[in-house]
């Protein structure tokens, strides 16, 4: 691994919502923040959706045959305004599974992957509704207006060597985190599967700073220079070599970080 995991840090993420479709439904409407692929995605599991398209403002696209209607209102780096099967318009932010109950059989979930130009990527699916996604949406509820903790606030908390990554070994964040690493064009320059390319690999045995989650996510916020200036000291080499800028300013939500560091270290996973 090399300071080549900058092409790893991706647009920010942090929040998401459950919003009614245009069925009726015996509660009323909620818009909620949610802290999706923390703890509350591992308790209950919310679908990860895999069919993906790009959908500028204003437009509108299909999913699932039909079923799924996503209407883009508007788009930012971090996160997009939709409605979903003609519902109220709701704020998605990046990378955050986002439950919608569209009916009281179904239940959708959306996720802003990034953007591609002036497009957004969105990815949707739907589940029946069960006590498990009910309850996961009751729990997100609980979350709102949660506190976003930025990758430099964590590392300002936290004594060197002492970063642990809560989603180490998670195969189901690891997918989120290659799809994250997609969407950014980082395979420009590693290879769609971290192989490298115009920068080092990511999936060799190659660690230039150590593999260990800790030395990870201060390398990606901190960028190359400022961790050593850390006490940070390289412990391999690469053919490709070249300083890693930081990135501690541009990702806002530190548990969007987590996400890329658990695709990297998937790589070495036999």
């Amino acid at each position: 691994m090399s300071s080549a995991v900058a092409a790893a840090a991706l647009l920010v993420a942090a929040g998401a919502a459950l919003a009614m479709g245009p069925a009726p439904l015996e509660r009323p409407s909620l818009v909620v923040r949610a802290a999706i692929q923390g703890p509350i995605d591992e308790k209950y599991k919310i679908p990860v959706p895999k069919e993906q398209g790009k959908i500028a403002a204003g437009a509108e696209r299909d999913y699932l045959g039909g079923k799924l209607k996503i209407a883009v209102t508007e788009v930012a780096n971090d996160a997009i305004k939709v409605k979903v099967n003609g519902g109220e318009e709701t704020s998605v932010k990046a990378s955050e599974l986002t439950l919608f109950q569209v009916s009281d059989a179904e239940m959708c979930t959306v996720v802003y992957l990034g953007k591609s130009g002036q497009k957004a990527i969105v990815a949707g699916r739907c589940d029946p509704v069960t006590d498990e996604l009910k309850a996961a949406a009751a729990e997100q509820l609980a979350h709102r207006g949660d506190k976003v903790v930025g990758p430099r606030e964590v590392i300002a908390g936290a004594a060197k060597g002492t970063l642990k990554n809560p989603y180490e070994g998670n195969a189901q964040v690891a997918a989120e985190g290659h799809q994250l690493f997609l969407a950014n064009s980082c395979n420009g320059c590693h290879g769609g599967n971290g192989g490298g390319g115009m920068c080092p690999p990511l999936s060799n045995e190659v660690w230039v700073y150590g593999s260990d989650p800790d030395t990870l996510f201060r390398l990606i916020t901190l960028g190359s220079d400022d961790l050593q200036a850390e006490g940070y000291s390289r412990k391999g080499r690469e053919n490709v070599v070249g300083p890693m800028p930081p990135y501690g300013d541009i990702i806002e939500n530190s548990d969007d970080l987590w996400k890329i560091v658990t695709f990297i270290q998937s790589l070495h996973q036999k």
